[in-house]
């Protein structure tokens, strides 16, 4: 969490650090950003710095004990609600104002961390907003949400916004590799989404290196003007294709593969995302003209609007290889 957030989020930890520092920090904060950002772990390292017994720079030590209890979730003055199946319910806020009434249990400072913030019934939302206007004792509140929308103005009116950035596609890959991804699949995932739970969430798929390599086949035999690419769609990838969500991967997996050559043909090797394939795509580019790659791109980003429209999927895939293979002759 620390070393991670410190790089990720720099700009907001060092703004918090200085904040704490200067004695500043305010009564509730809304801190926004798409999933994977890093909100729990900016709202646990501000709490780590408000509560650290050897703070390094103005930043946790991550050794003592406050720090390791925060980390773990067992520290009396650091308390943190999620949502209840699919909302948080005014019992859990109501259990938080209780909290909030009464003195910090080994500091004068309590801090409050609610995650998913934007589930919070109406009944709960009211409960808060209450607090949050008139706010007892020395209590920070975090709020997090990737749905600022969904949440009342009258709450994002009493509490100072901060939204994160979205992690840039190489420290995606870094933190994927950290996870134990190789760098090609990490490579793919982070084409895929920017957050981290969702790159993990779409490598647990079933089937899914599976598909990565019947796609990366059928490229490969496309680019070589192959007609065993049409055989491929029912052989190889209706397969491992079972559901809506994993059509939709499949397509998008299809537009990286021919984004791949154009970028290889416009000499952008560093941005390729299936870069074992390098070797044959410089070759290829070699022989294809620049109307070519265009063509093939501009038929693959058609796929999705044809997907939605209930066209068979099979049908999509076969006839989509038979004008690939078409433009590539």
């Amino acid at each position: 969490m620390e070393a991670k957030i410190e790089q990720t989020q720099k700009l907001l930890t060092s703004h918090f650090s200085k904040l704490i520092k200067e004695n500043m920090l305010a009564h509730a904060y809304l801190l926004s950003g798409p999933a994977g950002t890093g909100k729990t772990a900016l709202a646990l390292w501000i709490a780590q710095v408000v509560f650290c017994r050897n703070p390094q720079d103005s930043k946790p030590c991550q050794q003592c004990d406050e720090c390791l209890r925060i980390k773990d979730g067992n520290h009396p003055d650091v308390v943190v609600v999620e949502p209840e199946g699919m909302s948080i319910k005014v019992d859990q806020i109501r259990y938080l104002k209780s909290e909030f009434s009464k003195s910090g249990v080994e500091s004068r400072q309590k801090i409050f961390i609610i995650k998913g913030a934007h589930k919070m019934t109406m009944s709960a939302a009211n409960s808060l907003l209450k607090f949050l206007e008139e706010p007892a004792g020395q209590v920070t509140a975090f709020l997090l949400t990737d749905e600022p929308n969904k949440l009342l103005p009258t709450i994002i009116s009493r509490c100072q916004l901060f939204e994160l950035s979205e992690l840039t596609k190489n420290q995606l890959v870094a933190q994927l590799v950290e996870k134990g991804f190789s760098t090609k699949i990490g490579n793919v995932l982070a084409a895929l989404t920017s957050s981290v739970n969702e790159a993990t969430a779409i490598s647990e798929k079933e089937n899914f290196e599976k598909l990565l390599s019947v796609l990366e086949s059928w490229s490969n035999k496309v680019i070589a003007k192959d007609d065993i690419a049409f055989v491929f769609i029912q052989s190889r990838l209706l397969p491992l294709v079972k559901t809506k969500e994993e059509q939709e991967l499949v397509v998008k997996l299809v537009i990286l593969l021919m984004r791949d050559l154009m970028l290889v043909k416009f000499d952008e090797q560093n941005e390729v995302i299936f870069n074992t394939n390098l070797k044959l795509y410089q070759e290829k580019m070699l022989i294809f003209t620049t109307r070519q790659v265009v063509d093939a791109l501009e038929l693959c980003l058609g796929i999705p609007k044809k997907v939605e429209r209930n066209i068979s999927f099979q049908n999509v895939m076969e006839t989509t290889t038979l004008r690939l293979l078409d433009i590539f002759s």
